[in-house]
C-alpha cells in the first residue's frame, strides 16, 4: 500500500510540473515566412539584407550548480543526473545488503544448531532493519530550470490554479486524492521575498501515512530580470513547507547568482 501511494504522488507530482512549467513556444521561422501575403514579399527580399540580432546565447542550466552546491542548500548529500538533483542510492543498496547477510548468517548457525549464535544474530539484524527502513524512507529529489520568457507572476499562478481545478474536478468523490492519501494537492500561494523581483511556491501534495513516513512535493516559481526560474522539491521525510520553501528558495538565488 505504501509504495502504490508513493508511486501515485510520484506520477502525480511528474504531471503537475509537466504542465506547470509548459511554455508557449513561439512560431516556427517556416510557418511565419509562410503566413506572410505574396504582396509582401519584395519588402521582405529588400530587407533580407539587414543584420540579424544577435542570438541570446544559450545557458546550460544544469551546468551552473554542482552538486555540492546544492548538497549545502539542502542539508544532504546529493548526486547530480542532468537538472536533478537526488540522494546517492549506493548506502540504502548497502544497508539492504548487510541485513540480509545478517539474516543469512542466523539461519546458518540455526542449521549448525547454535541457538545462541542465531537468537544474537537475529537481534542484530532486527536493528539493522529498523535502521535500513528508516535509510529507505529518506528521499529527496531537486529538480531546477530557467528559461527567458516573458510570463508573468499572475499568469504563472493562473496555470496553477487551472491545473489543480482541473484535477480536483476529475478525481471527485471515491477518486478525491484526500481518499488515498493525498493532501493539499496543487493547492496554495506562498509569497517568499528575497529570492528575485517575485517569487512563490506552491504545494502539489503532501503523504502522511504514519510510522514517520511522509511525503511532501513543492514547487518555487522565481523571476530575475529575464530569467522565469523553478525548483521543484519531493522530500522524505516531510520537513513543513515553511522549511522546505527556504532550502527551495536557497537553490534558486544560488541559480539565479549564475544567470
Amino acid at each position: 500500500m505504501k509504495r502504490k501511494l508513493t508511486m501515485r504522488f510520484l506520477l502525480l507530482a511528474a504531471a503537475v510540473l509537466a504542465a506547470a512549467c509548459q511554455k508557449a513556444a513561439p512560431n516556427p521561422p517556416e510557418a511565419s515566412a509562410a503566413s506572410q501575403p505574396a504582396a509582401s514579399t519584395a519588402s521582405t527580399a529588400s530587407s533580407s539584407a539587414a543584420p540579424a540580432a544577435p542570438a541570446v546565447p544559450r545557458v546550460e542550466v544544469c551546468k551552473l550548480l554542482s552538486a555540492a552546491e546544492v548538497s549545502a542548500v539542502m542539508g544532504k548529500t546529493l548526486i547530480q543526473d542532468g537538472c536533478t538533483y537526488g540522494l546517492d542510492p549506493a548506502p540504502k543498496g548497502k544497508a539492504l545488503a548487510d541485513t540480509q547477510a545478517q539474516l543469512d548468517q542466523g539461519k546458518k548457525r540455526a542449521a549448525a544448531g547454535d541457538m545462541n549464535g542465531f537468537m544474537k544474530g537475529m537481534m542484530q539484524a532486527g536493528a539493522s532493519q529498523q535502521k535500513t527502513g528508516a535509510a529507505m524512507m529518506d528521499q529527496m529529489n531537486i529538480t531546477v530550470d530557467a528559461t527567458r520568457d516573458a510570463q508573468t507572476e499572475d499568469e504563472i499562478k493562473a496555470i496553477y490554479a487551472k491545473t489543480g481545478a482541473a484535477v480536483h474536478g476529475a478525481m471527485a468523490g471515491d477518486l478525491a486524492p484526500e481518499k488515498h492519501g493525498l493532501n493539499n494537492v496543487i493547492e496554495g500561494v506562498d509569497e517568499k521575498s528575497g529570492v528575485g523581483d517575485w517569487a512563490f511556491a506552491t504545494n502539489v501534495a503532501s503523504v502522511n501515512m504514519g510510522l514517520g513516513f511522509s511525503v511532501r512535493g513543492r514547487i518555487l516559481e522565481a523571476r530575475k530580470g529575464p530569467w522565469h526560474v523553478t525548483v521543484s522539491a519531493t522530500v522524505a521525510p516531510d520537513p513543513g513547507t515553511e522549511a522546505l520553501d527556504e532550502k527551495m528558495a536557497g537553490v534558486a538565488r544560488a541559480l539565479i547568482a549564475k544567470l
